[in-house]
């Protein structure tokens, strides 16, 4: 038995993509010439400033007691359609064990 660790994709986010920052203003241009050439130049990657992005958001959460949904936390992540989420890498191994 296999054990499944669910992915959060941000609802209504500007990006509907979780593997690209294509916007939702060219998803009518899918499977167009351009539209694959730009899946590969806007891939999502996981540096340092998605970190810091997240890191601040759930700091703002968490520390401050800002509400998720919150405009100081929606300012932060809404652009990348990013989610407050952070996991662990060791953690993810043992759930996929």
């Amino acid at each position: 038995m296999f054990r499944i660790l669910l992915a959060s994709i941000r609802n209504r986010g500007k990006c509907p993509c979780p593997r690209c920052l294509i916007p939702k203003s060219r998803v009518e241009k899918m499977g167009m010439k351009r539209d694959m050439e730009e899946r590969t130049s806007l891939a999502r990657f996981d540096n340092n400033h998605r970190k810091w992005m997240v890191a601040t958001a759930r700091s703002i959460i968490y520390e401050k007691n800002y509400a998720v949904n919150s405009e100081a936390v929606e300012n932060i992540l809404k652009e990348q359609s990013l989610v407050p989420t952070s996991v662990s890498v060791e953690r993810s191994i043992s759930l996929i064990h």
